[in-house]
């Protein structure tokens, strides 16, 4: 970018189709005045590199003639969104898999002037152009950032108690009392036992045993 709200910036195109606006949804976003929030576009057409103006207000320039259809871009191309924004094209000839729009003219190939296209489809150039990566200089994207020590959620909100501890209290509690009604019944049966074996029925109980089987049972 050679004059804009951010000269000097290089963007890589490294897809086959770039939108380029005001809007932040645009792969190229450049916040200036003069821009439209989708205001042009450039993609791959044959085996080079075109653009074309989207119905912009301030319109899109190629070397100064304004945009009707697509235009093929060459190495050294100057491109300007409305009156503000202006961009070059180039071609680095040390790297052929690179293709840049960059801030400052390409000091190996002059600027190449080319009629401006009005609808018609440019024919592509004889010379085959090897796939390109694109440089274009653009403005940052807006990031937004959450504020330091703001907890994110993934949609689920922290439980005020970790899940089962409440059962697991209860499941304690059921398995205590079990354990002390069996002590209970074990004890009762070896007691029962006992007093069987050593006949001590009279010595332990001898009014129940007198009311069971009648006065006289135990002395």
């Amino acid at each position: 970018m050679t004059s804009g709200p951010n000269p000097g910036q290089i963007f890589i195109l490294d897809g086959t189709e770039f939108s380029i606006g005001r809007d932040i949804n645009n792969d190229f976003v450049i916040n200036d005045t003069e821009m439209s929030r989708k205001h042009a576009k450039i993609y791959i057409y044959g085996q080079g590199f075109v653009i074309e103006d989207l119905g912009s207000t301030n319109g899109t320039f190629v070397n100064g003639q304004r945009l009707v259809g697509i235009h093929q871009l060459v190495s050294g191309d100057s491109i300007a969104f409305g009156e503000n924004v202006n961009c070059t094209f180039e071609v680095p000839v040390f790297d052929p898999d690179a293709t840049r729009v960059s801030a400052q003219p390409p000091s190996y190939s002059p600027p190449v002037s080319q009629p401006p296209s009005y609808g018609t489809p440019v024919p592509t150039p004889s010379t085959a152009v090897p796939p390109l990566e694109t440089f274009i200089s653009a403005p940052p994207a807006q990031q937004y950032v959450s504020a330091p020590g703001q907890p994110s959620y993934s949609g689920e909100v922290p439980a005020a108690y970790p899940v089962g501890e409440k059962p697991k209290k209860k499941n304690k509690v059921f398995l205590i009392i079990l354990i002390l009604f069996l002590l209970f019944i074990c004890g009762c049966i070896v007691f029962w036992i006992v007093v069987d074996s050593m006949n001590l029925y009279c010595d332990l109980f001898p009014g129940l045993m007198n009311a069971i089987f009648g006065s006289g049972s135990c002395p």
